[in-house]
């Protein structure tokens, strides 16, 4: 019985109830998808149910609180969420305890996590008062797990770490101390090193420098070990000294796959040289700067030049010339071809997505630089600063299309509304007309014309733009970024918060053109929002040329690094690889996706912002976020 499994079923038949019987078992933070497995408990529950639903029709006052509260508590392990929160609507709140009013807004809470609704239960569980050690055991279940849902693991993992010293059973203590690794898990090593310099608790402060170190020992196994004896002479009395951490460097290393000849398949002549370039580049460049000399694989490199139709030829070249892995090919027509298998000889990492995602081999593995990740993250980070009404401008085509669809269905799923579409011509100087749609200031000024040739007198006039758009998307070449920001201040909207994907930025400094496009939010890779690391320092060193196609040497950079790695992205759900591109995971198709970091233009500046460590507010009106200019 694998240790997810066992948390699985301990989440379904974990905790008691306040005021149940022993039989009665359920816990506040059991997930949406986990089932009754025994079929004898499960009619017992629902005659249990419909028993304490027929004394409560034949009771009254406290008698019948009590009832509806256990048929309640009943039909929540059952998955009957609408049924049990009627039960929870017809309690008289004028005849309950104190200890029953906590116990109505425990229920509540589970009801709404189950439903997806974490925020709704995290404003459950705002409770002043003391509670006995048991109910504030599930309360502090619930939380950890409302936050993991509702996109804070560091809250999750902090509510854990002081949950886990109510613990006493080993076994207990032992899921808890995983569920914190899984959240710690999920962020970044930036916001690590970021949260790793706060005042913390000593015990927290074990668990973020101990994810630290695996985050760091992700490519750097040596450091990895030496890290983890370091850390226990640091810390020889932390909870995760006892028994976590003796697994912990085993863990890290297993699924880890080290091929011995790498292909890489990318169109080295033709219209794409100049990026399947800095690809190479970006592969050699990890390859040589690889800290395990032990890793040191032979690479061969085949030219596909523009032929992708021919793809399963050079696969096959790849394959005879004894390749145990293959990185490529780059252009989505190839990768297309590719998944019509249902197996492939050799694993194989592409560098572009297929069109439409599908299972397929297990061997076969797509990253790129997806922009609908972006438009997604865009979504999720205007929603948590408490926007919900989005206008959204994008240039015509397909790719503004893809960008505007994806963020339309993401920031729909979490509850906002997309008011307002446009599209734009590219590399134009005059974006007046959009903006004016956009805004509905051209219907401004249509009503204007209207009165002023009834009234045939001038009038004093100020456009006046819809009132409904809390924030505006925009897709745009740093180009058409400058040209675009400066243009919603022109037309009244400069109040208004802007978000972008990281194609608004260069990649480079340029404080004085950047000025245009002060205030505007964005996403971007560790590549190239952090301090240049060594691989970014051999790209400024060796090929400047290159600094042009900056994020393509990333990928390069992050496609050796990753072959490891991908064993463990396919066996964890929660695990993520720390890279130059964003903090990257796998989805069920086998396609990975990256999380990316947040800025901001300040004077020219982007200033990094580390979402992670901003502080919750469940209004969803965050606090302003503490910058970090980019050296």
């Amino acid at each position: 019985m694998t240790l997810l499994f066992r948390f699985s079923l301990l989440i379904i038949i974990g905790l008691s109830f306040y005021g149940c019987a022993p039989k009665d078992r359920i816990i506040g933070d059991a997930e949406p998808d986990q089932a009754i497995t025994d079929a004898t408990a499960a009619d017992e529950i629902v005659e249990s149910a419909d028993k304490y639903i027929a004394l409560a029709a034949f009771s009254t006052g406290f008698a019948r609180n009590q009832h509806l509260l256990k048929a309640a508590q009943i039909l929540i392990l059952q998955k009957q969420f609408d049924l049990a929160e009627k039960q929870l609507s017809e309690i008289n709140s004028e005849l309950i305890s104190p200890e029953d009013s906590v116990e109505i807004r425990l229920l509540t809470a589970a009801i709404e996590l189950r439903r997806g609704n974490a925020r709704d239960a995290l404003r459950q569980l705002n409770i002043a008062r003391i509670l006995p050690a048991e109910q504030q055991l599930r309360l502090m279940r619930i939380r950890a797990t409302a936050f993991l849902d509702a996109g804070y693991p560091l809250e999750s993992a902090k509510t854990r770490v002081q949950m886990d010293k109510l613990l006493s059973d080993p076994f207990d203590q032992e899921l808890n101390h995983q569920a914190i690794w899984e959240a710690l898990s999920l962020l970044p090593k930036t916001s690590l090193l970021q949260i790793s310099s706060a005042p913390l608790n000593s015990d927290f402060l074990g668990w973020v420098e101990l994810a630290t170190i695996a985050k760091r020992g992700q490519v750097d196994w040596q450091f990895l070990q030496d890290g983890i004896y370091r850390w226990r002479q640091k810390y020889p009395q932390h909870p995760a000294a006892r028994v976590f951490i003796k697994e912990l460097g085993n863990k890290q290393i297993e699924l880890i796959e080290q091929p011995q000849h790498i292909v890489v398949l990318l169109p080295l002549s033709g219209r794409y040289a100049q990026v399947a370039s800095a690809i190479r580049d970006g592969i050699m460049s990890s390859y040589y700067q690889h800290p395990d000399k032990k890793f040191q694989p032979r690479i061969s490199f085949i030219d596909t030049g523009e032929n992708q139709a021919a793809i399963w030829n050079y696969y096959k070249k790849a394959a005879d010339q004894g390749a145990d892995f293959i990185i490529g090919p780059f252009l989505k027509s190839a990768v297309d071809i590719l998944t019509r298998t249902s197996e492939l000889e050799v694993p194989t990492l592409t560098l572009n997505y297929a069109s439409t995602p599908a299972k397929t081999s297990n061997r076969l593995f797509q990253f790129g630089l997806l922009p609908e990740d972006e438009a997604r993250q865009s979504a999720e980070m205007a929603f948590r600063q408490a926007h919900t009404h989005a206008a959204v401008l994008v240039p015509e085509g397909a790719w503004g299309e893809r960008l505007r669809n994806a963020f339309q269905q993401r920031f729909e799923e979490l509850g906002g509304k997309v008011v307002s579409v446009q599209t734009y011509t590219p590399d134009e100087n005059d974006f007046k007309r959009p903006i004016q749609n956009m805004l509905n200031i051209r219907q401004s000024y249509s009503r204007y014309r209207s009165i002023q040739n009834v009234m045939r007198a001038k009038m004093q006039f100020i456009p006046y733009r819809r009132q409904d758009v809390d924030m505006i998307f925009m897709a745009a070449t740093p180009k058409d970024a400058r040209q675009l920001k400066p243009q919603f201040k022109f037309h009244y909207a400069g109040e208004i918060p802007v978000y972008a994907t990281s194609h608004a930025f260069t990649g480079q400094l340029n404080k004085q053109a950047d000025r245009d496009i002060d205030d505007l939010n964005f996403l971007d890779m560790p590549w190239i929002l952090n301090k240049p690391g060594k691989s970014k320092q051999s790209l400024i060193n060796y090929w400047p040329e290159q600094l042009r196609y900056t994020r393509f040497f990333a990928l390069g950079v992050d496609a050796y690094n990753l072959i490891p790695f991908l064993g463990r992205l396919q066996g964890k759900s929660y695990e993520r690889f720390s890279g130059q591109t964003g903090n990257l995971y796998l989805d069920p198709f086998n396609r990975i996706h990256r999380e990316l970091l947040w800025a901001q233009f300040d004077r020219g500046i982007p200033r990094l912002i580390d979402i992670n460590t901003l502080p919750v507010n469940l209004s969803l009106d965050e606090t302003h976020p503490v910058q970090h200019s980019i050296q």
